[in-house]
């Protein structure tokens, strides 16, 4: 049964949709469609995650919810800040023994979320494809949470499995949605749709509202996939929104700056992301910010 998208404000998004304790999904890849806006109102409401479930190719997003000290256990394929350098809480806390890490490889980390979108429990990894040279680490040793070897009924031949990835809470950025709840996007989607199929809850932010989506998306997000939804106009920064604006370079090496100790990140907390969406657009001043990305990335 298909279910009915509710228009709500950011805060309420968190407020009634994350439990504390929840697995958590992010959508977007490396600094691109990222839920930004909502991942900023989990840090202001010190909302707890079991396990966070960020986009394959992981950056600020989960990074700043780590620094936070909001996440137990982070499953990743890859987390970093891209030419920016390594992701400095995630490295902080990880050495520090305070993150449990379920490390997994991109394929079977896509595979794992497409297996959750289609209600299975697990994926299977074509034979021959993990490395099995003597000596060699197997990813199943590395993360025993997540992969394991399965026998092939028809063929005999021993396959790695990896566990359905299907969060609590998946945590999308589109472009635009209209008032059912149907989602455009004006790039490409990445694992958003299957990662939002595969979550118990789908909370959506978008640019803007609209009667119809426009033609010009490329992929969508049916609404009957949405539980509620909020329209936080350059939500996604200081990341990129697809055929909006490029991501802000001056931000993000600002960002990994400040966040190589921990008190140049609560520095970044709390005069950064502030106490509401509003101010940190504001002190940000995120309107004129995009307005001037929208020509690509301003340095």
């Amino acid at each position: 049964m298909g279910k009915i998208a509710e228009r709500k404000e950011l805060e309420a998004c968190i407020a009634d949709l994350v439990d504390p304790g929840s697995v958590v999904g992010l959508g977007g890849l490396h600094f691109h469609n990222m839920p930004m806006a909502l991942v900023r109102e989990l840090v202001r409401q010190e909302v707890e995650i079991g396990r966070l479930v960020p986009s394959i190719d992981a950056s600020l997003d989960a990074d700043l919810l780590i620094g936070a000290g909001l996440v137990e256990e982070v499953q990743v394929a890859y987390m970093g800040m891209e030419i920016y350098g390594l992701a400095p809480r995630f490295r902080a806390a990880a050495e520090a023994g305070r993150l449990r890490v379920r490390d997994c490889e991109e394929a079977g980390f896509g595979l794992a979320v497409a297996a959750g979108a289609a209600g299975q429990p697990f994926a299977t990894l074509p034979a021959g494809f993990m490395p099995d040279g003597e000596g060699l680490p197997t990813v199943a040793s590395v993360n025993p949470d997540d992969y394991r070897e399965v026998e092939d009924p028809f063929t005999g031949r021993v396959h790695t499995a990896v566990r359905a990835i299907a969060p609590d809470v998946a945590l999308i950025h589109c472009q635009a949605i209209d008032r059912r709840g149907n989602c455009g996007f004006l790039g490409g989607s990445f694992l958003d749709v299957e990662l939002a199929k595969a979550a118990s809850v789908c909370v959506v932010q978008a640019e803007r509202e609209c009667e119809e989506l426009p033609a010009e998306c490329r992929e969508h997000l049916p609404g009957y996939a949405v539980d509620a939804y909020c329209v936080t106009p350059g939500g996604a920064h200081p990341g990129s929104s697809h055929g909006n604006y490029a991501h802000d370079d001056a931000h993000l090496r600002r960002y990994v700056e400040q966040a190589r100790s921990e008190a140049g990140f609560a520095a970044y907390r709390e005069q950064v992301i502030g106490s509401s969406e509003a101010e940190y657009m504001a002190g940000e001043d995120v309107p004129a910010r995009t307005a001037a990305l929208a020509a690509g990335p301003v340095r």
